[in-house]
């Protein structure tokens, strides 16, 4: 009897040294938690532009219609990531600081067909100044979703456009409100670095122009870009 007493003493710290040493390699998985802080990011990348028009009384009266070649987008923001709002969301906000460049690819003076008056001149040229905001979806991963909108002003400048034959017929620019959509991803590169691929919708409406002639008119500035950039926290 003794002996299956001490048997069965032994069995039970045997056990519970088995359970001790498990737990010891058994490591549980870490659940990332969105931190709180300032961050800078800068982004590049290709802009592409609706076409614009504008109104010319010579040396001919007629409107305009602009067509361009892809172009660049390139800026840099400063922010606040206020980190998890509710479970996997969290909230960003920043100022943001950009410009936008395409030459013009070809011009339709009257309907007349591309570049009928020779080639084309000049390139809209955009700086604004933005603020968002953007809703993060922590994925528990190094990969993060995320989408927003932001608010702000930009000067679209339409600077030196005509054609060759006629020189130039268009060099003005205007200060208006602007809109733009963002979505993206983030892959942490590092503990306080995130790459950031984007897709930005941006609209600058009622841009106000007068032509060389003096003709007045108004356009909208519609550009969709792709960039890629670095989101750096401190």
């Amino acid at each position: 009897m003794k002996t299956k007493i001490i048997s069965a003493v032994a069995g039970v710290f045997l056990l519970a040294s088995g359970s001790a040493q498990a737990a010891d390699l058994y490591t549980p998985e870490s659940v990332p938690v969105a931190q709180s802080g300032w961050y800078f990011s800068g982004f590049g990348g290709a802009n592409w532009v609706d076409s614009t028009d504008f109104d010319i009384t010579a040396p001919v009266a007629a409107n305009v219609v602009n067509s361009y070649d892809t172009g660049f987008l390139a800026g840099g923001a400063i922010g606040y990531d206020w980190g998890s709002l509710s479970g996997p969301i969290g909230m960003r906000l920043e100022g943001e600081f950009s410009y936008r460049g395409n030459d013009v690819d070809s011009h339709n003076v009257g309907g007349g067909g591309a570049n009928a008056l020779g080639a084309a001149l000049g390139e809209t040229n955009v700086i604004a100044g933005m603020a968002n905001v953007l809703f993060d979806l922590d994925t528990g991963s190094p990969f993060e979703f995320y989408a927003g909108g932001g608010l702000g002003v930009a000067n679209v400048d339409f600077d030196s456009h005509g054609v060759d034959v006629v020189g130039i017929v268009m060099n003005d620019d205007d200060t208006v409100f602007a809109w733009q959509l963002i979505a993206g991803v983030g892959f942490e590169i590092m503990p306080d670095m995130m790459l950031d691929v984007q897709y930005r919708h941006f609209r600058a409406d009622d841009v106000s122009l007068t032509a060389v002639s003096g003709a007045s008119s108004s356009t909208d500035y519609v550009s969709n870009a792709v960039v890629a950039g670095i989101r750096w926290s401190f």
